[in-house]
Parts: structure tokens; sequence; C-alpha cells
């Protein structure tokens, strides 16, 4: 069976590479991951690290522009509805 990592292991056994104080073997055996898949998560927070402190990329920008997306789809199903309730309507059904 897989096994799923938090958010929160993969930042510690992330964290815990870059650091270098251990191997990337045995950081993975210590939070039961492949160390391949510990560099990975080691590549992935240096490349994107910078975004932490990235104004146009915080959390409340882009829950902003998430929720103005959905209210936009949320219009577009509910023409969509109407729509289909005239069609439904013309057609007899």
């Amino acid at each position: 069976m897989k096994k799923s990592f938090t958010a929160a292991d993969k930042a510690k056994a992330a964290i815990a590479a870059v650091q270098g104080l251990d191997s990337l073997a045995a950081i993975g055996s210590t939070y039961e991951a492949h160390p391949v898949q510990v560099g990975i998560w080691k590549k992935r927070l240096l490349w994107e690290a910078h975004t932490l402190f990235d104004n146009k990329n915080s959390g409340a920008a882009k829950n902003k522009m998430l929720g103005a997306e959905i209210d936009e789809l949320h219009r577009i199903i509910g023409v969509r509805d109407a729509e289909l309730v005239w069609l439904k309507k013309k057609s007899g059904m």
C-alpha cells in the first residue's frame, strides 16, 4: 500500500535535507520515505521558497483570485441551468 505524507511531513524532511546534516538515505529512513522522494521534496522547497515572501503569490491573493473564478463558474452554471429549463419547456419535455 502506498504511504501518503502530509505537507508537514514533507516540509520537515525537505528542511532536514536542505540542512545537510544527514544523507538523503538517512532522512528517508527517518521519515519512512524513499531517498529519491526526499530529494524531490528538497528541490521543490528550494525552487519554491521565494514564493513564501512574494506578495503576488500570497495565500490571500490566491484565495481572492480563486474566489472570483468560483463565482464566475457558478454564474455560468446558473445561466446554463436556466437555458436547460427553457429548452425543456420549449421542446415539450
